[in-house]
């Protein structure tokens, strides 16, 4: 009875972590010039503010591995080298429509809070003495910090349902 009372709690404690833990998205750019985030990130990204001819455009993500119940994603740009954190570079949302499986997260533009009807605003970017918007491109001034985005995939209830990671490159 002990063995079987044991073997049901081992049972019941992995199907307990199994379930709290989020999916993998697939994430991969649309933009051949953001070269899988791999080198220097493209003049288009690059923030405007710093004034060396950068265009301050977000990427074109496509997301795909999308789980059932999935209402929105949630895009949190970040600078891994600077001591803010994930989304100190913006947070924004992309509504996804019941039932779909993929979605191309379209380019927007950034140093902005003038977003496209299609993408939410979440968090303002944290650099707000350097340029105002919710979204602000790398803007690290060359100093080869790795930017990257972290997207979620979240329910109606908030609840994160699966996640993903896509290197932006250097800049």
């Amino acid at each position: 009875m002990k063995r079987l009372l044991g073997v049901f709690i081992g049972l019941t404690l992995v199907m307990l972590s199994t379930g709290s833990q989020a999916g993998e998205l697939a994430l991969s750019h649309t933009d051949p010039a953001w070269k899988d985030g791999k080198g220097k990130v493209p003049d288009i990204g690059i923030c405007e503010a710093r004034n060396v001819g950068g265009k301050g455009m977000s990427p074109s993500i496509e997301v795909t591995g999308i789980p059932s119940g999935t209402v929105k994603l949630e895009l949190h740009f970040t600078d891994e080298d600077w001591y803010a954190g994930e989304g100190a570079h913006g947070v924004v949302g992309f509504p996804v429509p019941a039932g779909s499986k993929s979605v191309i997260v379209p380019s927007f533009k950034g140093e902005t809070d003038k977003l496209p009807a299609n993408i939410e605003a979440i968090s303002s970017h944290e650099a707000q003495m350097l340029a105002g918007g919710i979204y602000l491109g790398p803007c690290s001034g060359g100093r080869l910090h790795n930017y990257t985005v972290y997207v979620y995939a979240k329910n109606a209830d908030g609840k994160k349902l699966a996640k993903g990671k896509l290197p932006l490159g250097q800049y």
